[in-house]
């Protein structure tokens, strides 16, 4: 499976995810980045392991998506019951920008264990790097995928129009011990969008 905006196939540990990432992508998360949560798994696993043997390695889940404000306004609310399990970065290609990161602090999302070594930790989530990040991943749209077609073309204006109003969102479960509470909370959020709507706007758009 690859998705339209992502051209290599999915990663082995990605295709744990894949009817979830398939489902949300149908209803307007588009997602870029992705990964399990893992506890204590063996890093000669020949799906979510690395480093040398006899380790043991370990994530949390976190998940990275382009979304309509429409659907941000949602998530921001049934974010509220997720704290502080859940840490989010919100931006859009303006810099709006909407976190619970405390202090801007790094989050470790991917470490491991190994004989004889200090723990190595290859993958953080930084709310400063991911500010430098968003106008990499936004400029995507024009820069790239974008100039695929014509410049009056409907595909051209949908993607012009993802670039000007879509936010970029990342998403860490912190419990990573726990089942992956990630798709509970975007499955929340279409639920909050399907059922009677709230006047009142939070201001993301």
């Amino acid at each position: 499976m690859c998705l339209p905006w992502n051209d290599e196939p999915l990663a082995p540990e990605t295709n744990l995810l894949k009817d979830e990432l398939e489902k949300v992508n149908r209803r307007g998360v588009l997602t870029i980045n992705s990964q399990p949560n893992i506890n204590g798994k063996p890093s000669t696993d020949p799906i979510v392991g690395w480093g040398p043997a006899g380790g043991y390695v370990f994530q949390k889940a976190y998940l990275e998506f382009f979304t309509s404000s429409e659907n941000v306004t949602a998530l921001l609310k049934v974010l509220k019951k997720y704290e502080p399990r859940v840490n989010y970065h919100i931006v859009n290609v303006h810099g709006r920008n909407l976190t619970n990161a405390p202090d801007l602090q790094p989050n470790a999302v991917t470490w491991g264990i190994f004989p004889g070594r200090e723990i190595v930790q290859p993958t953080v989530v930084d709310p400063v790097s991911f500010m430098s990040w968003k106008d990499e991943a936004f400029a995507l749209w024009i820069e790239q995928w974008a100039k695929l077609y014509e410049e009056e073309s409907p595909s051209r204006m949908i993607i012009k129009y993802i670039h000007n109003n879509y936010f970029l969102v990342t998403l860490v479960d912190n419990d990573f011990p726990l089942e992956n509470c990630l798709w509970r909370v975007i499955e929340d959020m279409f639920e909050m969008l399907d059922g009677p709507q709230d006047p009142l706007n939070d201001g993301t758009s």
